[in-house]
């Protein structure tokens, strides 16, 4: 039972190391999450009002220095000590590197990806996104990576801007329903999401569509669709899921 534990430890962790190298492959930056604490499920932030439990980067108060030798950070939360301390999210970095020491250091912490760079993202609630994934499929609109956590799934795109997005929204949520979705959430600029295989309290992630094909002839990064592709079958679906709940 002990071997088989231990060996299922050590695929977990290398396979959060794999995750983690490929998005700087890809040029994706990501950081080391704060992660759950394994045998109480609960988020090693400390906070008992945790939103995003395991899944949220370090708070940058509560830093530590990105030089390995540097002194210990301040501000930690009560309970924690230096050698917890994952770096914040303005260090996301996709250098190969600093990426696997990152994850030496911490084996078990999710990939949590700074959003706004090179790759955003719309969620919503995972019932709204199943019947996304099924209409776009059948209008043959083509989707980038899709990650699934519990109760949510997140459609990766490329980078917008926060205008581009608001008139995308005023045209399809405001002008057709009279207010925008309030389960639609954006990770655009200095936003953040987890990435499979992180762990949250009701499971791993998983890609409900995996990345594939490529955004740029010669590199690896998988191609991503324009925010403008997803955003009506998105806000229809969010309006169309709160509907049927209110009427039951």
């Amino acid at each position: 039972m002990l071997r088989e534990i231990l060996g299922k430890r050590r695929r977990e962790r290398s396979a959060l190391l794999s995750a983690a190298v490929a998005c700087a492959r890809w040029d994706w930056p990501v950081v080391p999450g704060v992660g759950l604490d394994r045998w109480a499920c609960t988020c090693s932030c400390g906070r008992d009002d945790c939103a995003l439990p395991g899944a949220h980067p370090e708070p940058p108060a509560s830093a530590l220095p990105l030089d390995p030798v540097a002194g210990p950070a301040s501000g930690l939360s009560p309970g924690r000590s230096p050698a917890t301390v994952r770096p914040p999210l303005i260090a996301a970095s996709a250098d190969e590197r600093m990426v696997r020491w990152w994850w030496g250091r911490f084996p078990d912490a999710p990939v949590v990806l700074a959003t706004g760079r090179r790759v955003a993202a719309l969620s919503v609630p995972e019932e709204a996104g199943v019947r996304a994934l099924g209409q776009l499929r059948m209008l043959g609109v083509r989707t980038g990576p899709v990650a699934a956590s519990p109760g949510r799934f997140a459609f990766l795109v490329a980078p917008y801007t926060l205008d581009e997005l608001g008139d995308l929204l005023d045209r399809y949520g405001l002008d057709r329903y009279g207010t925008v979705p309030f389960t639609l959430r954006c990770h655009g600029d200095d936003g953040y999401l987890a990435l499979p295989p992180s762990r949250a309290p009701g499971g791993p992630l998983r890609w409900a569509v995996e990345p594939s094909g490529s955004a740029v002839p010669g590199t690896s990064a998988p191609w991503l669709p324009h925010v403008a592709d997803l955003v009506r079958t998105l806000v229809d679906t969010c309006h169309s899921v709160t509907q049927v709940r209110r009427s039951a």
